[in-house]
């Protein structure tokens, strides 16, 4: 499962695998009104308090609704649709598809549109291109280190620390007093260390990451070798078991709620089973590679509202309200209660108590980073990425052979 979008997302594949209509077309109910199709990977569940408000508050306006459960199966419908000739009017923009959306010009330009005023910067850039951006994101989730506060203090340390060495040197205390200091999954993709590192490494260097994806070739592999060299000293040192290879999540975090573990990275989603532990249990930011960088997390901003680029007419002015009416303080106290950190300026989310420092330092001021949302073929990319770090953790190959295979793996994709 992709990361970005993942608490909707689990929500979303709950409900079943099949094209959900919420309202029927025609109707006598809304005749006279301006039909707005809409398919989302958000289900009936999620998106019917915000259509029946939208509705009340537009009662010449009426949403026809559908729905495809993400990833693959809502781009292969809204892809059949958009082919067809019976695109919808307002879809989602996301990493995996929007490349060809834009390639093939079907999301419009909403730079200079009043309701994108007040969306955070690392949102828009989420879905730019040239500076011009084509989505509304309006929120957004960033890692942290998870850590179990009763094992820390039996090496009299609080919270983990704010710099990388500082951090390994942590996981060298715990495990000399018989403490497994920290444990994460790569089972299904890459460690979330490197990328914040990256963040915290583009950022620092003035890189422009709406531009990855342009460069050709692409080179994500060769860009986090560095970052993937400070990360692989857990390794390194024998601080972390490369048993992790064969860990899940679900196993990770069983370890850790049943106190056999200081720390674990992972994000917001996995808040409850935490509560749920009774454990005394804190969040911090991830640990900045170098001194004197900026505090990065692996993140990502929220799917995207796109509207289809032909629109015109009665159309695309019931599109611009409904896209105006989704950063209502209205939608985003539904979008909070929802679970979602809102990212909007002006806006803050009740989020909980342990994130409320990421959520300030990281989601907030859009300091985290996700490698797979900038650079083109983003499941080539993770693909590539989680065979090879596999690899490399097992010791079969060097940081060196990592970085190369997996950039020739993109290259070939281009």
């Amino acid at each position: 499962m992709k990361r970005n979008g993942m608490i909707r997302t689990v929500a979303a594949l709950a409900a079943g695998a099949m094209l959900l209509p919420l309202t029927a077309c025609g109707g006598g109910a809304d005749a006279g009104k301006t039909k707005l199709s809409f398919l989302s990977w958000d289900n009936e569940q999620v998106m019917k308090p915000f259509i029946d408000k939208f509705e009340e508050e537009n009662p010449d306006i009426a949403i026809d609704f559908s729905y495809s459960p993400p990833t693959p199966e809502y781009i292969q419908t809204l892809q059949t649709r958009l082919v067809g000739n019976q695109a919808p009017d307002v879809f989602i923009i996301t990493s995996e598809n929007k490349a060809d959306l834009m390639d093939n010009g079907y999301v419009m330009d909403l730079t200079d549109e009043p309701f994108m005023e007040n969306i955070s910067q690392a949102n828009k850039d989420f879905v730019a291109r040239d500076g011009k951006v084509y989505g509304q994101s309006i929120s957004s989730w960033a890692s942290g280190i998870v850590y179990n506060k009763d094992l820390l203090k039996q090496v009299g340390v609080d919270e983990p620390p704010a710099q990388w060495d500082d951090f390994l040197d942590l996981c060298q205390k715990l495990k000399d007093a018989g403490i497994t200091p920290y444990l994460e999954t790569i089972a299904d993709g890459m460690s979330r260390i490197p990328d914040a590192f990256m963040g915290s490494m583009f950022a620092q260097d003035g890189t422009d990451i709406t531009t990855l994806a342009s460069e050709d070739p692409q080179t994500p592999g060769e860009n986090e070798k560095k970052a993937v060299e400070a990360w692989m000293e857990l390794y390194d040192r024998d601080l972390v078991t490369r048993d992790v290879v064969g860990m899940s999540g679900d196993d990770m975090k069983t370890q850790f709620a049943n106190g056999q573990v200081a720390m674990i990275c992972t994000g917001p989603w996995d808040f409850s089973t935490f509560q749920e532990s009774g454990l005394d249990w804190g969040y911090a930011p991830m640990p900045i590679m170098e001194e004197g960088m900026e505090s990065y997390a692996q993140g990502s901003p929220s799917p995207a509202l796109a509207i289809y680029s032909k629109l015109e007419g009665e159309k695309l002015d019931a599109a611009k309200k409904f896209l105006t009416f989704m950063v209502s303080d209205w939608a985003l106290d539904q979008r909070t209660k929802n679970g979602d950190a809102i990212t909007v300026e002006g806006y803050t989310s009740d989020v909980a108590e342990q994130y409320q420092t990421v959520y300030e330092q990281n989601v907030q001021t859009g300091k985290y980073f996700l490698m797979t949302n900038f650079y083109t073929n983003p499941d080539v990319l993770s693909t590539a990425t989680q065979a090879e770090t596999q690899q490399l953790v097992q010791g079969a190959i060097s940081v060196d052979q990592w970085a190369k295979n997996i950039d020739e793996k993109m290259a070939a994709a281009q």
